[in-house]
């Protein structure tokens, strides 16, 4: 009975330690889509957002982007836009945060594969965008460019996907 004991209580110290592990550090997959779940929640806003706070999570969102992050969105029946810095990104969150009515952003069936230099990664996903007051989703494949700068995953492109359309 007492190397029962003993077994069982060194079995969860082992458990213990494990998990202490994986939180304390955990794998390049793992914090980039802990990044990419924080922007989806941070690029989804209420109806009723305050100025104070639409500014807030504009600015947290910039701080997942590089300095020179570039975005080149291409979304068929809407003009193409190429924004080529940091800035123009949250300057271009905060005009369409004044312009829509609220929306609910998700990445879906993300793919992440980081580059065999563990310092640079590249996420494929389905972004799918609900627009308050619309019935229609907006959904639309985006690849995402991650690049290890002063250990943190940053978000250096994005760009659509062209998929087969009918």
């Amino acid at each position: 009975m007492k190397y029962f004991v003993r077994f069982l209580l060194l079995v969860v110290l082992v458990a213990i330690a494990f998990w202490a592990w994986l939180v304390l550090f955990p794998s390049p997959k793992q914090v980039i889509q802990g990044r990419l779940l924080k922007l989806a929640h941070l690029a989804s806003f209420p109806s009723r957002e305050g100025n104070i706070v639409r500014i807030a999570n504009v600015e947290k969102m910039g701080n997942l982007f590089s300095d020179d992050a570039e975005a080149v969105i291409d979304v068929p029946g809407i003009e193409s836009h190429t924004f080529t810095r940091r800035e123009e990104l949250m300057q271009a969150a905060i005009m369409a945060r004044g312009a829509l009515n609220g929306l609910k952003v998700d990445f879906v069936d993300t793919n992440i594969e980081v580059g065999p230099d563990q310092q640079s990664a590249i996420a494929d996903l389905t972004l799918r965008a609900q627009v308050s007051g619309e019935k229609d989703l907006i959904v639309q494949e985006l690849k995402f460019t991650f690049k290890k700068l002063n250990n943190a995953w940053l978000i250096t492109h994005i760009e659509t996907v062209k998929t087969l359309r009918q």
